[in-house]
């Protein structure tokens, strides 16, 4: 699964955006055969889009991709988000989902562990729950949809990627990183570092240099907080470190923000997520490359499959459905720039 060539990213990001829309075709096409009742059902459905919070650029297309299934389909959806972003706000938010007519719930948890028992309180109430993006794979979720690689792959391909890059630099000795989250309670970021942290092990066996990591940080989802906390980093270790690994959309682009203001290029930002601002950087070189997915049809698919459910009595997919790993870097950017991930996040 290693993406590391200047052609291969283009293909990967073809390739997801036909995985996006087979799984449109396949909703639609299940869809199909109770199109009537649907239509006149569709005014009667509630969805709640219960987001992990309301602040992170990063929801803007998977919000947008619910906001379009829900115009095209009829039926009403409620986007709704903790503050603060924290479990105990969330399950607060949950609990109120009932009383506000919600019929069903795509999910995007604070916490994978925390919020299981709500999450089985609400679907033991009757209203089916779906998990996108952040999963809580412990739960009576009924299944959970990621627009890109399982997080653990991610982890894994993107550690490849570092390697190769350093490899072609001609690299000897102790490489020292850091890692950032921004959302550290959630088993999507904690599979992302396990992968990318084991294949460092595995890599570093037969390499003339070595990665050593010497930080882990939570950077929080808060636009401000999360630049004061990666500029904060870079103040106290930038000058210590070679390469920051970044598994966030907002820690991605703010690395990239904290170098190009201090015009540091010794850091390798190896980022997550295509903020726009992002990929501005990547082509101004401040970032090395970002592993993306589909946020939009996280949005999109999930919402038309719940509703298909909950229209039609179609049965609800179970567990995981992930799509594969996607890159953004100086070869593609003119390309990711037109899919939709990109264009609803302005």
């Amino acid at each position: 699964m290693t993406n590391s060539g200047s052609h291969r990213p283009v293909q990967s990001l073809r390739g997801l955006l036909l995985t996006g829309a087979a799984l449109v075709a396949t909703g639609m096409a299940m869809m199909a055969s109770g199109a009537a009742v649907a239509a006149t059902a569709a005014k009667d459905i509630t969805i709640a889009l219960v987001l992990n919070d309301l602040t992170n650029p990063v929801s803007v297309p998977l919000r947008k991709g619910a906001e379009d299934a829900a115009k095209e389909l009829g039926f009403k959806l409620i986007t709704v988000g903790p503050q603060p972003s924290t479990a105990q706000a969330q399950i607060a938010l949950l609990d109120t989902m009932p009383t506000q007519g919600a019929n069903g719930i795509v999910l995007l948890p604070v916490d994978s562990a925390a919020l299981v028992p709500e999450i089985n309180t609400i679907v033991d109430g009757g209203i089916p729950v779906v998990t996108t993006e952040l999963d809580a794979p412990d739960s009576k979720r009924a299944f959970f949809f990621f627009g890109g690689a399982a997080p653990i792959d991610q982890g894994k391909v993107s550690a490849d990627r570092v390697f190769q890059h350093f490899k072609d630099a001609g690299a000897k000795g102790p490489i020292n990183y850091v890692i950032t989250s921004c959302l550290p309670t959630v088993t999507g970021q904690q599979d992302r570092m396990n992968g990318f942290t084991a294949e460092v092990a595995a890599l570093n066996k037969d390499s003339p240099f070595q990665l050593f990591q010497v930080g882990f940080y939570n950077t929080t989802t808060d636009p401000a907080k999360n630049l004061a906390n990666i500029q904060n980093i870079y103040t106290a270790a930038g000058g210590n470190i070679q390469l920051a690994y970044a598994m966030c959309g907002p820690d991605t682009q703010n690395w990239g923000q904290v170098l190009k203001e201090n015009n540091d290029h010794n850091i390798v930002v190896a980022g997550y997520d295509w903020l726009p601002a992002t990929l501005d950087l990547i082509e101004e070189g401040w970032v090395a490359w970002s592993q993306g997915s589909s946020l939009y049809a996280e949005g999109n698919h999930t919402m038309k499959v719940l509703f298909d459910h909950l229209a039609n009595g179609t049965a609800l997919p179970q567990g995981a459905q992930n799509g594969e790993a996607v890159w953004a870097d100086k070869s593609n950017i003119a390309q990711v720039r037109e899919s939709p991930d990109v264009k609803m996040a302005k």
